[in-house]
């Protein structure tokens, strides 16, 4: 009688937690389903890119975002999220993305769904774990498999899975014992691999949107908005690089309108957009952006010297039709008005270049004479100053020494930045009639960029001016760099010609100025110098000859070496 009480007790007890056990996993099963979702992916003209699993999990933040795999995101423009109840709702901003490990993660309006709880512990080499895969109606199958490997790369883990891979198991959870999510099934290399993989969670972590982001490929190549960083500046230089990398003009708008609902009192997002809309020809927009930043934001200088500044850029552009009273002295005005609200040297700036614009020449030299007595001082100002007061007819000493300080401000040695500025005072000093001036800071500017990325023209210009400082040797050698890049150029012939006369070398001079005659026989350059080297050489009736010549072509000092001649 006890034996077979105990016989039915255990029976019982069988039956018990076979029951408990079936209702327990029952139950994680269906609560789990909840957190699952179904994702379609299309492009911007509707056509379906592709279909994978996701699921939903809590941030640190404790927002409801999803997890997925990021192949179906490349180039995606729109991305349906189904849950397990069949609700339908969009992908509302990607909070980040690696295309290297095939990963994405994004909100949706509305989340409805649980998360999963994120496991703090990782897995190891033969623990069990689940893969939790989706069946339809909010159904799931739990797929008990056991991790095969678990190395770790700088903090993060890859599991492998005794498992033959299954597409569709891609973007699913996998869990440990205890519900927890500790892993991402991966796409498999190939269909036929007889493992299948998985990235730890902790990966989640590494996932998001920051500064640099806007030049980040992964996000580059998923055309649904992003999340702005948490940040104000960094959301700031965020969408202003964005406009340097993106091809995606709605994510571009999007963040600027999720700045300025973020932050309504910040110029930035108004100003930015103003840009965006005028660089776009859509002025009104443009116009509405700055009139509401004025009401509501604090720093209106910025918000005037921003819109002189566009209206400045669209007066430069000779396409540009006028919209309402948005001229150049519009821009002014705006500047004017910066500096009245802030006296700032960088708002002056802005003030010099409109003057400069409108040919106010002696006033904008005037506005930087006042930026470079601050600490706003700088090459850029200095060379500004400069041409303003040659424009205005300046003193060409106090041009050439505004060129000095916009030199002398960068560091010796000098490097490449500085080779503009000092080029520029090279032609000035040549035009100004300073030639030793002008040759060393040609030969500064050839040291600076290398010979090798100078065309035939400089090497001319640069001859020139050795010529005229009576550098003899050195004007041969750069008038011969110029003939090895322009060989048939008549000009560079006859300079040639001309410094080998000066030197004294006549039989060159006659062959030199002969090349150039076959090039144009109707120019007089090249019968008079021939004439000239060949009268130095005693062959006087050859001499006679090509400077009649050249007199007759039109080269009245011809005249003058014939009658020496007599």
């Amino acid at each position: 009688m006890i034996n077979h009480s105990r016989k039915v007790l255990s029976i019982f007890f069988c039956f018990l937690f076979s029951y408990l056990y079936a209702f327990s996993a029952g139950a994680v099963d269906k609560k789990a389903g909840l957190s699952i979702v179904k994702i379609s992916t299309a492009k911007a003209d509707g056509s379906t890119i592709g279909e994978s699993t996701g699921f939903a999990i809590k941030t640190a933040e404790g927002e409801i975002e999803i997890l997925s795999v990021y192949s179906i995101f490349k180039h995606a423009a729109k991305a349906t999220v189904t849950d397990a109840k069949g609700k339908k709702t969009q992908a509302k901003r990607i909070t980040g993305a690696n295309d290297l490990y095939d990963v994405v993660r994004f909100t949706v309006d509305n989340a409805g769904m649980p998360p999963f709880p994120i496991a703090n512990g990782k897995l190891s080499v033969g623990n069990k774990a689940i893969i939790l895969k989706p069946q339809g109606k909010g159904k799931t199958q739990s797929i008990e498999v056991t991790i095969a490997e678990a190395p770790e790369h700088s903090g993060l883990t890859y599991y492998t899975i005794d498992r033959a891979a299954d597409g569709a198991l891609a973007g699913c959870p996998l869990l440990n014992n205890n519900g927890e999510v500790v892993g991402v099934i991966q796409r498999s290399p190939t269909s036929e691999s007889s493992k299948t993989y998985a990235i730890g969670i902790e990966f989640n972590e590494a996932l998001e949107v920051s500064t640099m982001s806007a030049a980040d490929i992964s996000l580059q190549n998923i055309y649904i908005p992003k999340q702005l960083p948490a940040v104000k500046e960094q959301a700031a230089s965020y969408i202003y690089l964005l406009t340097r990398n993106a091809k995606d003009t709605l994510s571009y708008l999007t963040n600027l309108a999720d700045f300025i609902e973020k932050y309504p009192e910040d110029f930035f997002g108004y100003t930015e957009r103003a840009e965006f809309y005028a660089g776009t020809g859509q002025y009104s927009l443009a116009e509405a952006d700055y009139d509401k930043a004025l009401q509501v934001c604090s720093d209106k200088a910025d918000v005037h010297n921003a819109m002189s500044t566009v209206l400045y850029n669209l007066n430069q552009n000779k396409a540009y039709q006028q919209y309402k009273d948005w001229d150049l002295n519009r821009a002014l005005s705006e500047s004017e008005q910066a500096y009245s609200l802030n006296p700032s040297p960088l708002f002056l700036m802005q003030k010099g270049k409109c003057l400069y614009a409108l040919r106010r020449y002696a006033e904008a030299a005037d506005t930087y004479d006042q930026i470079n007595k601050t600490s706003f001082r700088s090459s850029e100002n200095y060379f500004c100053q400069s041409r303003a007061l040659e424009k205005a007819g300046g003193d060409s000493t106090q041009v050439l020494a505004l060129l000095d300080s916009a030199v002398v401000m960068f560091a010796r040695p000098l490097r490449s930045e500085a080779a503009p500025y000092v080029l520029y005072r090279a032609n000035q000093y040549n035009r100004y009639g300073y030639y030793k001036e002008a040759a060393v800071d040609y030969q500064e500017y050839e040291n600076l960029i290398g010979t090798k990325k100078l065309n035939d023209v400089f090497f001319y210009n640069k001859s020139d001016a050795e010529l005229r400082a009576r550098l003899y040797p050195q004007a041969l050698n750069d008038i011969e760099k110029a003939l090895a890049v322009n060989p048939n150029e008549y000009v560079y012939l006859i300079q040639k010609a001309l410094i080998e006369t000066r030197t004294g070398h006549f039989e060159e001079a006659v062959f030199t100025a002969t090349q150039a005659q076959k090039i144009d026989p109707n120019d007089p350059d090249s019968y008079k110098l021939i004439g000239i080297s060949l009268g130095e050489m005693g062959r006087k009736s050859e001499a006679r000859a090509n400077l009649q010549k050249a007199y007759e072509l039109g080269d009245t000092e011809a005249l003058e070496w014939l009658n020496s001649m007599k």
